[in-house]
């Protein structure tokens, strides 16, 4: 993980926490329509209203902490990569089920973006850069990957 640029890891974060950031805040202008589009992944076990007021709120807060406060920069990136790995479940389940509905991404309209699998692909896409910056920003984590091989090859 080292070998990236410091550039290409910065741009990657920052992209992470630009996307958070602006899926969020429309959401949380218009919970009650967020609690709709929530609705329509027709997830039995998720509380539409409970997550449309809650949920916004931890993407604003990844997505800031991504961006602009080291010191919670590792703990934010790991949250990120929950949540996009999360979206890309729901979506998958969504379209798994035959759903046809919005994604609910950045627009809360009822002919926004309909969901489809490049959707699923960029959450999971996503999820794995923010995995991956929130083990590059761990200092013990990055001692254990670029640490020398074990002598005794035969050791596990």
């Amino acid at each position: 993980m080292t070998s990236l640029p410091r550039l290409v890891w910065w741009t990657v974060r920052l992209a992470i926490g630009i996307v958070l950031i602006a899926a969020a805040l429309p959401k949380i202008a218009d919970p009650g329509a967020f609690a709709w589009a929530v609705g329509r992944y027709e997830i039995p076990w998720v509380p539409a209203g409970p997550v449309a007021v809650f949920l916004p709120w931890l993407e604003l807060l990844a997505g800031l902490a991504a961006v602009a406060a080291p010191a919670l920069r590792r703990g934010a990136l790991g949250l990120a990569a929950a949540l996009f790995a999360g979206f890309a479940a729901a979506g998958a389940a969504a379209l798994l089920g035959g759903l046809s509905i919005p994604c609910g991404c950045f627009s809360l309209a009822a002919d926004a973006a309909p969901l489809g699998w490049t959707h699923v692909a960029a959450n999971l896409a996503a999820a794995c850069a923010a995995a991956a910056l929130s083990v590059r920003e761990c200092p013990h984590c990055r001692k254990v990957i670029v640490s020398e091989p074990a002598s005794n090859p035969t050791a596990i």
